[in-house]
């Protein structure tokens, strides 16, 4: 709900100031230990610094209170319930003052006087953004992802549409801090002041004439990696020792991880897309910042100071950047507790989607959301009559997609009676037959999608492949242990000789195929994996498992498909939905790490809950339950060490209307109703975590029922704190040395 009206002209920056009423003389009457407190609230003008256009009514922006407001007022000093949350009333005639300020809760006791004769209280605003004290201090949090609650359309003197996100003025925090001596009456007056530094961000469209550019999401970052998030201890000491101060703060928890952005999404949920900037359109958007000074306003430049960047993505294109400048009172600067408005240039979609390299190279690999492609090889092109896919790998990589489920199948080439496990390769399959492509030209397709990026400076990019195996394609082989013995390998275990001989050849020439040979493990990085492909090996049964040596050092994580015991959970597994514990290096030893696969996969869906490898009701189950499951684990452990599969692809089944089995129409069908549902779901959700691996059909950002899904996939790893290796944190109590106007984008 909107709690605060701020009157805005179009304002370079916008300083708070405070104002008192005038002193009345009455009498007086002590206050008495054990009688409840009485506050009256008045909130400050909002002074201005430079204006453009109309001027504001003598010089100010005035912010109203709104019946119901509440605040939370923390008194040390008091009898009982030090910490009480108490609901404005705004005065009728001046609604920047209050007529009441009553407890919420009217049953439980308010604040009451203590014994000692000087009372300090500590007022917040909102009452909702604070979660209790520590040592004396209110402890409080504002939210990476700041959406906005709605959004505005109204059109502008450049001929087109502002689309202006209607902010969630809960961020809007707000101090008050106030001495009282009981011998002065039993009424305190609190008069609160803005806290948090307020960027307000103009995002113009395209500079030409009838070009249209559909838009993602906007961050806010600190390039010295200063807190501007998270949970936070506010200390007004600061305050009670010079009026001219602001309170100054700490941060608190997971100071490990991203702290140091605020990220807000583009995406209209009422239309359910996202927004499309013509020539002369506009977007603006609002991101509240913890502040970053031990005074209102101190200016500054050079390395000891802040520096803020400005990261706006158009929808499946290289992200644009704005490093601010200036820094000064006397300059176009961002200034702490003000509203800064910063207008950038217009902008350009051009080059590929190299998102992870706008990410912090010390973030945990589990951690990561990646978009990935269901059945990748599975098109048209390369002969499949039931595609899953529209694209190669190699756009599919452009295209942002950096996770790739491969099926392949063995083929013996050693002599009849000759082979040996190296004499098996992989080739790749399309719907279950057989192609003459080798699954390491696959692979090179990819690697060279990574070269090709590290050569336009985008080094933190990386891909993730789900080898799995079309077993009835599996050549078996015979071979002579001894003159009388031979042994013939079924296709099964002859797929995991292939595996081993295949990565064998690939790492012996890894400049052109770029595997990543060491362990993957919970702590394993981007900067780790940068410029790699990781590969996954499902095999189906134990002896595919045992038919690998204890001893093997193949460069790839293995799991079986299927539900195993080695690892207890708390929901019912079936094969497609259960916990197992990967193994590096082969399928068959002891675990040398904690590192668990939690996977959902299942192809075919039983179309009105009738048949499938999980009818309807069970894909989308166990796809929420998944999503739900990864928060818990986010919020209950620290050593990521779950790493999630989530599939969303597959094939409509049975129910009389797909009844021949696996078909185009049934893919397609499938796909018009996961890729909204999914979407939806994860646009509508607020919690911290990973969605881990996200498997899908046409996994094309032009798609129109994936486009959005694969976008919202990818904005997620902007969305939350993402945990990492290391962490710089400071009490984040220097200026900004960098400001307003943005001239041109970054180079």
């Amino acid at each position: 709900m909107k709690k605060i009206v701020y009157y805005l002209c179009a304002a370079v920056m916008i300083a708070f100031s405070g104002c008192q009423d005038d002193i009345v003389d009455n009498p007086v009457v002590p206050a008495q230990t054990g009688e409840e407190i009485m506050f009256g609230s008045e909130l400050t003008n909002i002074g201005t610094r430079t204006i453009y256009g109309d001027n504001p009514v003598d010089g100010a922006y005035p912010v109203y209170w709104e019946d119901g407001d509440q605040v939370a007022i923390y008194c040390p000093q008091a009898a009982q319930g030090k910490l009480v949350n108490y609901k404005i009333t705004p005065a009728t005639d001046n609604a920047s003052h209050s007529s009441a300020v009553t407890k919420v809760n009217t049953d439980e006791a308010g604040l009451q006087w203590g014994t000692e004769e000087v009372h300090k209280f500590y007022g917040f605003y909102p009452a909702s953004a604070v979660t209790g004290t520590e040592d004396g201090k209110i402890v409080g949090e504002i939210p990476t992802v700041q959406d906005p609650v709605s959004w505005k359309k109204t059109s502008n003197t450049d001929g087109g549409t502002t689309y202006t996100g209607v902010a969630n003025t809960d961020y809007a925090f707000m101090w008050a801090y106030g001495a009282h001596n009981k011998k002065d009456g039993g009424d305190v007056a609190l008069i609160f002041h803005p806290w948090v530094t307020i960027l307000d961000i103009e995002i113009n469209g395209p500079a030409n004439d009838g070009e249209k550019i559909k838009m993602s999401s906007v961050q806010v970052r600190s390039l010295n990696n200063e807190v501007l998030n998270g949970k936070f201890i506010c200390d007004m000491n600061p305050v009670e020792e010079d009026p001219s101060k602001a309170p100054t703060y700490t941060g608190l928890e997971n100071l490990a991880s991203t702290r140091n952005q605020i990220s807000i999404e583009l995406y209209d949920k009422e239309t359910k897309d996202f927004i499309t900037l013509g020539h002369g359109d506009k977007i603006v958007v609002r991101a509240y910042l913890l502040p970053s000074d031990d005074d209102y306003d101190t200016g500054g430049t050079g390395a000891d100071h802040s520096q803020l960047q400005i990261r706006v993505a158009p929808f499946n294109s290289a992200v644009l950047t704005r490093t601010l400048n200036g820094g000064s009172e006397n300059a176009s600067g961002i200034v702490a507790h003000k509203i800064n408005k910063v207008v950038l240039p217009s902008v350009s979609k051009a080059g590929p989607n190299y998102w992870m390299s706008s990410l912090d190279p010390d973030i945990f690999v589990t951690e990561l959301s990646l978009p990935g492609s269901k059945m990748s090889y599975q098109t048209n092109a390369n002969g499949a009559s039931v595609p899953y896919q529209g694209q190669s790998i190699a756009e599919q990589f452009t295209n942002g997609i950096r996770a790739f489920q491969i099926q392949t199948a063995s083929t013996n080439t050693g002599s009849f009676g000759g082979a040996t496990a190296a004499d098996q390769v992989l080739y790749m399959t399309v719907a279950g037959n057989k192609t003459g492509t080798r699954f390491k030209d696959i692979v090179k397709e990819i690697a060279e999608g990574l070269k090709t990026a590290e050569g336009e400076g985008k080094k933190n990019e990386y891909a993730f492949i789900l080898l799995t195996a079309a077993l009835g394609e599996c050549d078996s082989y015979r071979h002579m242990n001894s003159i009388i013995d031979w042994e013939t390998v079924d296709g099964n275990r002859a797929w995991m000789d292939a595996i081993r001989q295949e990565l064998s050849e690939m790492t012996a020439e890894n400049d052109t195929y770029r595997i990543y040979t060491g362990e993957i493990t919970p702590n394993t990085t981007i900067a780790d994996v940068a410029g790699h492909i990781i590969i996954k090996v499902n095999y189906n049964t134990d002896a595919m498992g045992n038919h690998l040596s204890t001893t093997d050092k193949i460069p790839a994580m293995f799991a079986q498909w299927g539900t195993l015991d080695d690892v207890s959970t708390d929901f019912t597994e079936t094969n497609a939905y259960a916990i197992n514990t990967l193994r590096w290096g082969t399928s068959n030893h002891s675990v040398n790490s904690n590192l668990q696969w939690f996977y959902h996969e299942a192809t075919s869906v039983g179309y009105n809950n009738d048949g499938g490898e999980e009818t309807y009701d069970q894909k989308t189950g166990n796809i929420e339950d998944m999503w739900n499951r990864s928060i818990q684990y986010y919020k209950n452990s620290n050593d990521h060490s779950m790493w999630f599969l989530n599939d969303l692809g597959g094939c409509y089944v049975n129910g009389g209307r797909y009844s021949s089995g696996e078909s185009k129409e049934g893919v397609n069908a499938w796909t018009q109703v996961v890729g909204p549902y999914a979407t939806n779901l994860l646009q509508n959700r607020n919690e911290d975590a990973t969605l881990g691996i996200v498997l899908m059909n046409y996994a094309n950002p032009d798609d129109e029922y994936t486009g959005n899904l694969i976008q919202t996939i990818i904005n997620n790893n902007f969305n939350f704190q993402l945990r990492k290796k290391s962490a710089t944190t400071t009490n984040y109590n220097a200026t900004y040395s960098n400001g307003g106007n943005a001239v041109g984008w970054d180079k």
